[in-house]
């Protein structure tokens, strides 16, 4: 794949200096009488509700692709776009992992939050917002995941030396720039390189703080990267087949027992896409700059998006009334509000899961069967479940229409909400946990009775795959149900802790 042309002339230091002082918005300096250890956890909670909320609003723009319309040509285009940005989503989910690793390390608590629409915060790219593709997005993207060439670029938002640079950088600066001159917008790379700049100085942070020991609790590729790996090649074949450059995640997914091991872990997610010139190791896949901004260049060629985009709203919500945000689309159809739940509900068993798999340690033997690799396949199932879930929801409509309820091409289309729910905190008593779990599949299961049992004359019945669907994922939550009951029955009789 060519490389995105970058800036012929890199920013002056006078330029970047002109920057940092003109800048209003920076990040949050250590207060006084803050431990610089407390300070650190801080900036690694900002850079995980950072990935989360990127990860979710690149989740939602894949998904708001069509490739089911157009000629064999614009479907299969269409379909390598929702690659490129479905790739990145999986590695910043890879990113997400390894600080919560750094979090373990330095004994301080995992972070699964994120972003909530409309709430603003000082260290997002942009706005956190649902939205489908469009050329405003994807520059905002490039922006967001920008070396630091751009970024000042940006910054100084020189008439002159915008006629020095490429169509490029003149295009995402005509989008976003004056959005970044205001003082609103960091890069990621930003955070990375104040969290290295903390966690390098011996002086700031000891050896001491770095508690090895938590290294058996600590997410590991081998729990996920495997999914993402090269398919293995056909029989009688000595290479595995050929996925397209910049469509094969490449998951950095790093445990750590040491500051050595922090500082390249962060170097290398640092590197991966925000910035390259942090990363150790040289890498043939695209950085997620180079993903956005070619996928930048081929949707504005594309000319016509109304055919390729789906018609899905900004910020969805299963809200209504007072209760909802501001800046948000209500899903009011009946049909389409109960996938939205039940999308809202897998979301919440995913990021459960995922909070419990740092509290459960792993055996010594891998091999042998354990709680721990179980919950893993679970979280691996609710992914299935939310691309699954997602796909009906872009399908239905958002509202009930006149007529049968069947949408057509120019329906406004419900999409998922990907709504967070009251709490993520676990609580104190593992027993406790997993009845966590089993509300969550009993809300699950009540939510799928009222789908396939409901008759909606304002919307579509459900197709068989639906209805296939649904009674599938009640016999699966009915098994888990009985299998979560087993293990609280395990924690009364060994005192409370899983195994």
């Amino acid at each position: 794949m060519k490389r995105p042309v970058r800036l012929r002339k890199a920013a002056s230091k006078r330029e970047m200096k002109a920057v940092e002082k003109e800048d209003t918005v920076e990040l949050r300096p250590k207060p006084d009488g803050m431990e610089w250890r407390d300070y650190l956890i801080e900036l690694l909670h900002i850079g995980a509700e950072l990935e989360h909320s990127l990860m979710v609003q690149y989740l939602y723009a894949a998904y708001s692709l069509d490739d089911q319309t157009g000629s064999a040509k614009q479907r299969g285009k269409v379909r390598k776009w929702r690659n490129w940005i479905l790739t990145v989503a999986k590695e910043e989910m890879g990113h997400l992992l390894t600080v919560q690793n750094l979090l373990c390390l330095l004994g301080g608590p995992v972070c699964f939050k994120r972003s909530l629409f409309p709430t603003d915060t000082l260290y997002l790219p942009f706005r956190f917002r649902l939205e489908p593709v469009s050329t405003n997005l994807l520059a905002k993207y490039v922006y967001a995941e920008a070396p630091e060439d751009w970024q000042l670029l940006l910054r100084t938002h020189s008439r002159k030396r915008l006629k020095e640079v490429d169509a490029d950088v003149k295009l995402v600066a005509s989008i976003v720039g004056q959005e970044v001159v205001r003082g609103h917008t960091h890069t990621v790379g930003q955070l990375y390189n104040r969290i290295l700049e903390v966690i390098s100085k011996p002086e700031r942070i000891p050896d001491s703080a770095f508690r090895a020991d938590t290294y058996v609790h600590q997410a590991a590729w081998d729990d996920w990267g495997r999914g993402y790996a090269p398919p293995p090649a056909r029989p009688r074949e000595t290479k595995p087949p050929k996925v397209p450059t910049g469509e094969r995640s490449n998951l950095l997914i790093m445990r750590m027992a040491t500051r050595t091991e922090a500082i390249a872990a962060l170097r290398e997610i640092g590197g991966q896409g925000e910035t390259p010139h942090l990363r150790v190791k040289a890498s043939q896949e695209p950085s997620h700059f180079d993903r956005f901004l070619r996928l930048l260049n081929e949707f504005q060629q594309h000319g016509n998006h109304g055919n390729v985009v789906r018609k899905v709203p900004v910020n969805p919500t299963t809200l209504v009334g007072q209760d909802k945000p501001k800046g948000s689309t209500s899903i009011r159809q009946k049909s389409s509000l109960l996938w939205a739940n039940l999308f809202n509900m897998r979301y919440r068993a995913l990021l459960t899961y995922l909070n419990h798999t740092f509290r459960l340690a792993r055996l010594v033997d891998t091999q042998e069967p354990n709680v721990r690799g179980a919950v893993m396949h679970k979280i691996f199932g609710e992914m299935y479940n939310l691309k699954a879930i997602a796909g009906v929801l872009v399908r239905r409509p958002l509202r009930n229409a006149a007529g049968s309820g069947e949408a057509d091409d120019d329906t406004p289309r419900a999409a998922p909400p990907f709504e967070m729910p009251y709490t993520i905190d676990l609580p104190m008593d593992e027993p406790d946990c997993w009845r966590r779990h089993q509300d969550i599949l009993n809300s699950s299961l009540e939510l799928c009775h009222a789908l396939l049992a409901g008759k909606d004359p304002h919307g579509p019945e459900l197709t068989v795959e639906e209805v296939n669907y649904l009674s599938t994922l009640q016999q699966l939550d009915q098994r888990s149900m009985a299998w979560v009951e087993v293990i609280i029955g395990g924690l009364r009789e060994t005192g409370g802790y899983s195994t």
